[in-house]
């Protein structure tokens, strides 16, 4: 009672906030506001978000269900369980077919942070107008066969899975019992092999001293 209720998320990992703050300029983030109680949750919200550097690149208001259901299914959806498997199952596609790890490693997830920071420069319509015109009609024509109905129907059934509740109660039962699948999960993953070769190729791209 009597309490505000508010909240300030900035749209990146903890790491990268802080890089851009110290760059001078921030990332973008979300306010949302639960519980007015003294009339001036917003600017205190906005005020937190400001501090961290947030309103230098923007901020949006939301509500608290918005940011979690949107940020829960952008992270298991694209930004790390989509993307992950998608460039795992391009690498293991190509060490397969007889191509060396190496090259494998570097197509599939070396060169995705390129193609990244040009959507993010300028949308995908930079993107497409910088790679050369046999990527884009490669990237136009077979991207939709990798992404396809189904995978969209699956994303609706995460996005339900979320926002029913279903999802947070797996996860805490997960947590709360040891988090004995997460645990396997990730010392599967230090095995895989493109794990294995991207820790040496990264070794290559140190500064020497």
């Amino acid at each position: 009672e009597g309490v505000d209720v508010f909240m300030s998320a900035p749209k990146s990992p903890g790491t990268e906030e802080r890089k851009r703050y110290l760059e001078g300029f921030g990332v973008p983030g979300l306010v949302a506001v639960y519980k007015d109680a003294s009339g001036k949750a917003t600017e205190k919200g906005l005020a937190m978000a400001k501090a961290v550097g947030l309103t230098r690149a923007g901020v949006i208001e939301c509500t608290f269900e918005q940011e979690t259901y949107e940020d829960l299914f952008g992270e298991q959806t694209v930004l790390c369980g989509g993307v992950v498997e998608l460039i795992k199952a391009g690498f293991e596609t190509l060490t397969d077919g007889g191509y060396p790890p190496e090259m494998a490693y570097f197509e599939c997830l070396h060169e995705m942070k390129l193609i990244v920071d040009l959507i993010y420069e300028g949308g995908i319509s930079k993107m497409y107008d910088v790679v050369s015109n046999t990527a884009e009609y490669g990237g136009r024509t077979r991207g939709p066969r990798i992404i396809t109905q189904d995978t969209r129907k699956e994303m609706r059934v995460i996005l339900d899975e979320i926002e029913s509740g279903k999802f947070a109660e797996e996860w805490l039962n997960e947590y709360n019992s040891g988090s004995p699948n997460l645990n396997k999960m990730r010392e599967e993953e230090t095995k895989h092999p493109i794990e294995v070769v991207g820790k040496d190729i990264r070794e290559m791209f140190k500064k020497k001293e």
